[in-house]
């Protein structure tokens, strides 16, 4: 594994790494194999079962031979001395690599992934999934009729997108009603992978205080202030694929899986609007709806239906090849589907003509050969693709009654901003008060404040 990994990502192999592979379920595996499996990996795979087969072959001849693996068919008091440096050496050398060298050691790396990853499942399983976190203090919220949906897209990058400058038209559906939307166009996620960024966005925690994630979630608060909470998913939440991001939505009131209800692998995102529509119809005075859309997620091309197959020509890359101009295609054109599915759901919700807001944004990006050759995600590379996100506003014609202040946002467009903060920004858009809420954190506010987008581990974003 170690010698794949590197291959593929020119990386040691890190404890993030296999929480990320704890987080894998099965069709994201299939997905990143239909990919990633080259002639490279195929070779690496063949050598590595060779030498097996080898080394138990000649395993096998010493045992047939001599009846053990112990035998030494010379052994007398002379050998003694070459015996005992032999396990003196043996002794030294896992010291060495379990006291010196283990955080570059494999099976130590593993063990301490999964311990650490068990005890942080653990503390979800109990601190997140309660409707009510009291670490969260005098919560309240107005009184008035509000209906509020957060769409959560998946591997997106804002790069790709015609809404911001994609010289493709990736959006034509949103581009109609780009009046009507608060295009923030300078937002970044904390990682470039789901379960880190969402761990954050969805919570207090953040890059300065990553530990206090248990402290509360954005659909905890939602509930202590009131608001009836529904979640809608496209993304697989059962069995051994239970993640982390499932336990903050067992806080919601009721939640909606579409990958639950099928044996299809990939169901798309299509799937999720009747759900929608269900719970935009309940008779809640004040609710909010969370949608998890499978999004862009790789395997490009199984994310989007074969009618939105549009873009088919030759695309602009810095890496022409065979392989980059199909997969730009396939991205481009989950784009394109995507922007009817987050259209799709505004249009329901500005159908109801309520108190209403639909925000949309992405967990991560994704580099399709923009940046460097390569597709996909990691921590490792960071590109910039792999970290621009939309974040994406519209608000009802009530809704901009109630909000004070509501003209000056237009101010605030440009403004860099990391979403490991989303958790002040959805309070202050929400008019969600509580003892913890930084103003100074949320892009909607005027006290807003800039502070260095830090990723990686020391790495400032902007100075890049």
């Amino acid at each position: 594994m170690k010698t794949s990994f590197y291959y593929q990502y020119q990386s040691k192999v890190t404890i993030s790494a296999f929480y990320v592979l704890f987080e894998t379920t099965g069709t994201e595996s299939a997905n990143y194999l239909s990919t990633y499996f080259d002639f490279g990996l195929i070779a690496i795979t063949f050598v590595f079962i060779a030498f097996l087969f080898i080394t138990l072959k000649q395993l096998y001849t010493i045992y047939k031979n001599n009846q053990s693996f112990f035998y030494f068919p010379e052994f007398s008091l002379k050998s003694i001395p070459l015996f005992l440096v032999l396990i003196l050496f043996i002794a030294s050398s896992i010291y060495l690599i379990n006291l010196k060298l283990k955080h570059n050691n494999f099976i130590y790396l593993a063990h301490d992934a999964y311990v650490s990853y068990s005890e942080a499942q653990q503390l979800f399983q109990t601190e997140l999934v309660k409707p009510i976190n009291n670490k969260l203090t005098n919560v309240s919220s107005t009184d008035n009729q509000q209906t509020y949906v957060v769409i959560i897209g998946e591997s997106t990058s804002a790069r790709n997108m015609g809404l911001y400058g994609y010289y493709r038209n990736t959006n034509p559906l949103l581009s109609e009603i780009k009046d009507e939307l608060l295009v923030f166009k300078d937002v970044i996620s904390p990682h470039t992978h789901t379960i880190p960024s969402l761990n954050k966005m969805l919570s207090l925690s953040n890059r300065e205080n990553p530990d206090v994630i248990h402290c509360g979630s954005v659909v905890q608060l939602a509930n202590a202030a009131g608001f009836s909470t529904y979640w809608v998913s496209n993304q697989q939440p059962i069995g051994i694929h239970e993640t982390l991001v499932t336990a903050v939505s067992k806080a919601t009131k009721e939640q909606f899986y579409t990958n639950a209800l099928t044996n299809r692998q990939v169901e798309y995102d299509e799937m999720l609007l009747p759900f929608v529509d269900e719970v935009l119809n309940k008779d809640d005075h004040k609710k909010i709806v969370f949608v998890h859309l499978y999004g862009t997620h790789i395997s490009y091309k199984f994310s989007y239906p074969p009618e939105f197959n549009k873009f088919t020509d030759q695309p602009e890359t810095k890496f022409p090849s065979a392989r980059s101009f199909e997969q730009i295609n396939h991205y481009d054109n989950a784009i394109l589907y995507n922007d009817f599915i987050v259209r799709s759901i505004i249009d329901k919700v500005k159908a109801k003509n309520e108190n209403a807001y639909v925000v949309y944004f992405s967990d991560h990006g994704d580099e399709v050969f923009q940046d460097m050759d390569f597709v996909g995600h990691n921590e490792y590379h960071a590109t910039n693709p792999m970290y621009e996100i939309p974040f994406i506003v519209w608000t009802s014609e009530k809704f901009k009654q109630n909000y004070p202040h509501y003209d000056t946002l237009e101010n605030y467009l440009d403004r860099k901003y990391m979403l490991d903060d989303f958790m002040h920004s959805f309070a202050d858009f929400s008019q969600i008060q509580f003892d913890q809420l930084q103003p100074e954190r949320s892009i909607f506010n005027k006290n807003f404040v800039y502070r260095n987008r830090m990723i990686r581990q020391a790495l400032n974003y902007d100075d890049r």
